[in-house]
């Protein structure tokens, strides 16, 4: 699972307020992990592009990633996924809602760039609570918590390698007026022993 942009890339706060006052299109995500002082660094950058779909208060993303270790010798991975979040209740005081439940489903894969034919895929379903005020200069900050449960499949030489694991992450968002938003994040496979991956976002709206 960590290997696709479920576990590499940490999450995205997608706040209520967010979501009626714009659509994000684009995020560019940068994810790091490694499991000790000893494991090769591992960098994830990807290209997330959101769009609104016209039912059920829902949003699709798709991704692509690239994974590079710090080690000169070590392959890299390329990855890409897809997740659609829909919205299950909103409230707030007046007609400005400050808070958000959502459910959001991914599935993504990665392919090993070495010379074994090495794939890896994931699957998760995540209970998405937000929340979301305004902030300085007519900006907003939105923070997302987001447990939920993930399944992953590895084929390496050896066989079929098949897990399921809890997953948890967290994500805090600003957004400001102009459509600039930037966010930071964690994402968890929990595992003993597992790492967290720490991860920041860049991204663009429009009106």
């Amino acid at each position: 699972m960590i290997l696709s942009p479920l576990g590499a890339l940490a999450p995205l706060a997608r706040g209520p307020i967010d979501d009626e006052a714009r659509q994000t299109n684009v995020w560019l995500r940068y994810g790091r992990w490694r499991y000790d002082v000893d494991d090769a660094i591992h960098n994830n950058i990807g290209l997330t592009v959101l769009r609104r779909v016209p039912f059920a208060s829902s949003e699709l993303s798709i991704t692509g990633a690239y994974l590079s270790l710090s080690c000169a010798a070590c392959p890299s991975w390329v990855s890409g996924g897809v997740s659609l979040q829909s919205t299950l209740w909103q409230g707030g005081f007046g007609e400005e809602p400050f808070a958000s439940v959502g459910l959001r489903t991914d599935v993504g894969g990665a392919h090993y760039r070495g010379e074994s034919q090495t794939t890896a895929a994931s699957a998760a379903s995540t209970l998405v609570v937000g929340v979301g005020c305004p902030f300085i200069r007519q900006s907003h900050l939105s923070a997302t918590v987001s447990p939920g449960f993930g399944m992953g499949r590895i084929a390496l030489v050896d066989g079929i390698h098949n897990g399921a694991r809890p997953t948890l992450g967290a994500a805090l968002a600003w957004t400001f007026r102009s459509g600039l938003g930037l966010n930071i994040g964690m994402q968890r496979i929990v595992i003993a022993g597992g790492p967290t991956q720490l991860g920041a976002g860049l991204g663009w709206s429009r009106q």
